[in-house]
């Protein structure tokens, strides 16, 4: 079985380690784990990886499209290679979950995340799995979730995007009934 796992971020280094690129952060760690490269797909709009988990084929894509537009890339890319709703799999930042917190939802609404209402608006549903990365609330939220985190905030923030991918693991070879009783119980990472 085909998945597809999307991270939401936005491109260009002056993004990297910013709260709001924990997605493209899950994706990285998921690259590490299972030894793959991401090669750039103008068609997509996206950087694209691939891996095998057992049997099954997991596409992995970080859209290239900045976070509000996300959705455009995850259509064109979730229409072409026809993966089923219940099998595309979200990494995202949540400003409302604690820094180290990680959660798995599905069929929610966006919480007021651009990038996943992009992706609800372009497919015409929001009954896809999300595994929301917590990074906390501090100040001016729109400021935060754009500043680089260094020193402590940033490990824990590694931190938590290493067990989003572990979750995301979880969820193709476990189910996700039994990774959201699994990741869902789990207190903050720090």
């Amino acid at each position: 079985m085909d998945w597809l796992v999307v991270g939401l971020g936005n491109p260009g280094r002056e993004y990297e380690h910013t709260p709001h690129n924990a997605g493209f952060m899950v994706c990285d760690h998921l690259a590490r784990i299972f030894h793959f490269e991401f090669n750039l797909n103008r068609k997509f709009a996206a950087l694209v990886g691939e891996f095998f988990l057992n049997s099954d084929r997991v596409k992995v894509l970080k859209p290239l499209t900045y976070m509000n537009l996300s959705g455009n890339s995850v259509a064109a890319f979730f229409n072409f290679y026809k993966f089923e709703l219940s099998h595309l799999i979200v990494a995202h930042d949540d400003i409302d979950l604690d820094l180290g917190v990680v959660r798995i939802k599905k069929n929610s609404s966006s919480g007021g995340h651009k990038g996943v209402q992009s992706i609800i608006d372009a497919l015409g549903s929001r009954d896809f799995i999300r595994v929301k990365v917590g990074v906390g609330r501090y100040g001016n939220a729109a400021d935060y979730v754009l500043n680089k985190l260094n020193g402590e905030l940033l490990d824990v923030l590694q931190k938590s995007c290493e067990v989003a991918a572990e979750a995301i693991k979880s969820i193709i070879t476990e189910g996700l009934s039994k990774s959201m009783t699994i990741f869902n119980k789990r207190v903050k990472e720090a």
